[in-house]
């Protein structure tokens, strides 16, 4: 893998392209099929697999991938987590409880209401519609992986020239998706967690979670967006400018009233458009209903207005009935783009609330056709990617010591590790840049001071390890303050050892003091903690 797909890419004398991700699983078969409890049967069957090759340490063979592939996950299975006598799942129930930890089936049970995976119909309709759009390949995120059906759907030219990151909450599940996809980087975290370089990647893809709660993020805990919409306002950060996002959400993202993430990202995305999906579209593969968009949209460059249909609000739309529905003003101006008839049907959330219901149409035919009319040939791949090779920056591979998307220091240049190489960091703010090279140098004396400790190296290099870390702690906070100031923190968040240059201080956030913690005491021993070795 390259710096990027300019680098990837380019004409080079002849030679072939690298082709990525060969050892990445292809879904050629069908999935979601058969009863409830051929699901559970399946789900146990991937659990135990994934449980034998994590013990025997290798990888999953092409049959073994089979098996895993065919995890759904909990969500259109909850009945398995039900207590009542003679609920038919007790067997079931019981032997979940002897598959997993008390930890993990904890997770499980409350993964029910999102783990909902992804029909491959409509996967290959997003993929198909950006595609129309006019991406081809690049960095791909998907910030709610699941087992990463996103990864195995993916047409196999893109996935053969794209670097593709995943990030999953629930540990088991990254797990198996780490078997399926191993090419993959695939992060077990939150999202709200993950550190991931903004302004990054080229396309942001994924059916994301939705529901009435929110996770806990400094950067946006003052918009106050339920889950969904953190998802929209968090995933915008981590795509460039042009790049595009295309999310499946529930209809509320577009149909609610308070319309404050669609302001929001009108000032930093361009509305390219969207689907509505029938509330059918996940039944048979998740065993659900309920009414969801797939949303289109463009990250502006810096000055950009944006220029696209109008979706800030809502508008009339009446359906053959004579119902009224308000509904977002997008849909009531190109009602083609909804794939049913708006009716009261729901069911998941609450009864008789409005949803949109099958017209009849084959649902594979319905998305071509809306597909169709999606703006054509929009996406523009990054400038370098179109300059000649005598433009084109060599590839430069990070240490291995340097961690996935750690700050380092190459030649004065401010870089970033990006797969196995290093990427620099442009366009940053002078102030901000020489934050960084401090921070980055105070990680770096803290890490020399963990491993002479580590690998036992003796008094002398423990004692002048430490007198460094001193020394450029000091000279570090006379210049730019704590470690833990907003300013510092907001410069370093991306970094993965940015938590470990956190714990390095006793910080007060009401008087915003700081005082040194043990690791620089000369002559004091330390237990240092699991989660920073």
């Amino acid at each position: 893998m390259g710096i990027d797909p300019g680098e990837i890419y380019s004409p080079s004398g002849g030679r072939e392209p690298e082709r990525l991700n060969t050892g990445n699983y292809r879904i050629r078969d069908a999935l979601g099929e058969g009863s409830l409890k051929q699901k559970c049967r399946d789900n146990f069957a991937a659990i135990e697999l994934v449980r034998k090759l994590d013990a025997e340490n290798r990888a999953a063979t092409d049959d073994e991938k089979r098996v895993l592939v065919k995890y759904v996950g909990w969500g259109g299975i909850p009945q398995v987590f039900a207590w009542q006598e003679s609920s038919g799942w007790d067997s079931e129930r019981e032997r979940l409880k002897t598959l997993l930890t008390e930890s993990e089936y904890e997770a499980a049970r409350a993964s029910t209401l999102n783990a909902h995976y992804t029909a491959p119909v409509v996967v290959n309709a997003m993929y198909e519609a950006v595609q129309r759009l006019g991406f081809t390949h690049g960095r791909i995120l998907e910030p709610a992986l699941g087992i990463g059906h996103f990864l195995g759907l993916m047409p196999e030219e893109m996935s053969a020239r794209s670097r593709l990151t995943g990030v999953e909450l629930d540990p088991l599940t990254a797990s198996i998706a780490r078997k399926l996809y191993p090419d993959a980087d695939i992060r077990n975290q939150g999202f709200e967690t993950a550190a991931l370089v903004e302004n990054s990647f080229d396309l942001a893809i994924s059916n994301i979670p939705f529901g009435d709660y929110k996770l806990h993020d400094p950067q946006l805990n003052d918009r106050n967006f339920l889950v969904h919409d953190y998802f929209f306002a968090k995933g915008i950060q981590k795509v460039r400018p042009g790049g595009l996002l295309v999310f499946i959400s529930s209809k509320g993202t577009l149909d609610k009233t308070n319309s404050h993430l669609r302001d929001y990202m009108h000032d930093r995305a361009n509305f390219i458009g969207a689907i509505r999906l029938p509330n059918t579209a996940f039944k048979q593969n998740a065993n659900t209903e309920v009414t969801t968009d797939v949303i289109f949209l463009r990250k502006l460059a810096e000055g950009e207005k944006s220029d696209g249909p109008a979706w800030l609000n809502l508008a009339e739309h009446i359906n053959a009935d004579g119902t009224v529905f308000h509904i977002n003003e997008y849909f009531a101006e190109n009602p083609r783009m909804m794939l049913g008839t708006m009716a009261e049907a729901g069911k998941m959330y609450r009864q008789n609330e409005a949803a949109l219901v099958p017209d009849g149409r084959d649902l594979a035919d319905a998305l071509h056709e809306a597909v169709a009319t999606l703006p054509q040939g929009i996406y523009r791949e990054m400038e370098h990617e179109n300059k000649p090779i005598a433009g084109v920056r060599a590839e430069i591979l990070a240490p291995d010591y340097v961690k996935e998307n750690a700050f380092v220091l190459h030649e004065g240049v401010i870089m970033v590790r990006d797969g196995p190489a290093l990427t620099p960091v442009e366009n940053l703010p002078d102030e901000t840049a020489r934050r960084i090279r401090g921070l980055i140098k105070l990680r770096d004396a803290v890490r020399e001071t963990l491993r002479t400790q580590l690998e036992d190296s003796g008094e002398e290099a423990v004692l002048d390890a430490r007198r460094r870390l001193n020394s450029q702690y000091d000279h570090f906070i006379s210049r730019f303050g704590a470690v833990n100031s907003g300013a510092n923190r907001r410069a370093f968040r991306c970094d993965p050892d940015a938590p470990l240059l956190c714990s390095l201080e006793d910080y007060n956030d009401e008087t915003r003091q700081a005082t040194k913690t043990a690791i620089f005491l000369i002559g004091l021993s330390f237990t240092i903690p699991e989660q920073i070795r």
